[in-house]
């Protein structure tokens, strides 16, 4: 199969933490490659600031902007005013446009291994995801078994002969897929417009995903090559400082830097920080906080 252009998706904005995270998702690729990026792939930001993006002093990737307003986030988040709902209308939009492979990442990424390998298997026709999550039927969480309930009663519908509830749901912060694979988005925006005004949580687009993807084939995961921190909301304090200290700095020292960032690190703290809480403090809801990091410090382990 002849090799197509590749593409990387992002959506960014309104908060500017969302920025930071696009920055450093950057400055994880760019590491990859030598403080360049992947031959043969462009890069593009669907975004309502392009000009944010200066403060990032000579990046060694090309960046595409498509600029977006208020008014165009209202319209792709439909009449149900789901913001979710904003991603599928970007991916139906740009591969409406162009011929290729497409690998979309939500801002709060880190490209932990070459993507080669990835829009290799895209090329040929394999559909990504980040990571299973379980399947829908075990209940592993409130929501699942929310979700369970709510299909049994009102989508009967079967997948290669299985029920709804009896397929995994997959995270989607990553989607990988031809363009050639758009049929596909108007299958996940029609069940979404369906089903998330009768079952109104944010799951229900990555469902909608899992659902049509599967259907199409066997979904791979992006884990080995991308990590998601969906849950550490809070890594956007450090990234912001983190940006603001080094602001001075070009892409290359950047990238370097950069290395003191170890979201798997953060994780870890949050989750301990969750089991280790006594009664009052989960009674009272105490949310983990980073701890504030001296960055002059931090760079005698450079």
């Amino acid at each position: 199969m002849e090799q197509q252009t590749n593409y990387i998706i992002f959506q960014c904005y309104g908060n500017e933490g969302v920025f930071y995270e696009c920055a450093y998702a950057l400055l994880s690729l760019s590491r990859l490659y030598g403080g360049g990026g992947p031959a043969g792939t462009e890069i593009w930001i669907y975004t309502d600031n392009p000009g944010w993006f200066n403060i990032l002093r000579n990046p060694g990737i090309q960046l595409h902007f498509r600029q977006i307003d208020n008014d165009l986030i209202t319209k792709w988040k439909g009449s149900i005013d789901f913001v979710h709902r904003v991603k599928i209308e970007v991916l139906r939009e740009f591969s409406s446009h162009r011929q290729g492979n497409i690998l979309y990442v939500d801002t709060d990424v880190v490209f932990t291994r070459p993507i080669e390998e990835m829009m290799r298997n895209i090329n040929s026709g394999d559909l990504y995801m980040h990571v299973m999550e379980g399947i829908v039927s075990n209940k592993a969480n409130p929501v699942m078994a929310k979700l369970d309930a709510h299909l049994r009663e009102n989508t009967p519908m079967k997948v290669n002969g299985r029920a709804l509830w009896d397929l995994a749901m997959w995270n989607a912060g990553v989607l990988g897929f031809r363009s050639q694979h758009r049929p596909l988005l108007e299958d996940v925006l029609t069940f979404t417009d369906t089903e998330y005004p009768r079952f109104s949580k944010h799951i229900v687009e990555q469902f909608a995903f899992s659902v049509f993807f599967r259907q199409a084939g066997p979904i791979k995961t992006a884990a080995p090559f991308i990590t998601h921190y969906w849950n550490l909301k809070e890594a956007r304090i450090v990234l912001a400082s983190f940006f603001n200290f080094f602001k001075t700095k070009a892409w290359e020292d950047l990238i370097a830097c950069g290395h003191l960032v170890q979201m798997p690190v953060l994780m870890q703290e949050k989750v301990n920080f969750l089991q280790n809480r006594d009664i009052t403090d989960k009674l009272l809801k105490k949310n983990w906080q980073p701890a504030e990091y001296d960055w002059k410090d931090l760079m005698s382990q450079l």
